[in-house]
């Protein structure tokens, strides 16, 4: 990461918007996009439910998450378990 003017830049994200998919269709989607998750990178995937099943499985294949629930569904942020530190100061909806 580059520092500008006394700061890093934020870690890269990758968006993903799955809210109009069908269960279980946004879990396979984020299973599929975890194997091309850089380091330092940040997957942000919207859901159109909060994905309980998904979380113990996330956590067992190494990578780290806060969900929360929103007005449509679910907020997952998700990266590597040994840069859980990137999920303290989130990216940007």
């Amino acid at each position: 990461m580059a520092a500008v003017a006394g700061q890093l830049d934020p870690p890269p994200t990758l968006r993903l918007d799955l809210r109009g998919l069908p269960a279980p269709q946004p879990m396979e989607h984020i299973l599929a996009r975890l194997h091309t998750l850089q380091p330092g990178q940040v997957l942000v995937a919207l859901t159109p439910l909060y994905p309980a099943p998904l979380l113990p499985m996330l956590e067992q294949l190494g990578f780290a998450c806060d969900a929360r629930a929103t007005d449509d569904g679910a907020r997952l942020l998700i990266c590597r378990a040994a840069e859980r530190h990137l999920l303290d100061d989130p990216p940007a909806p």
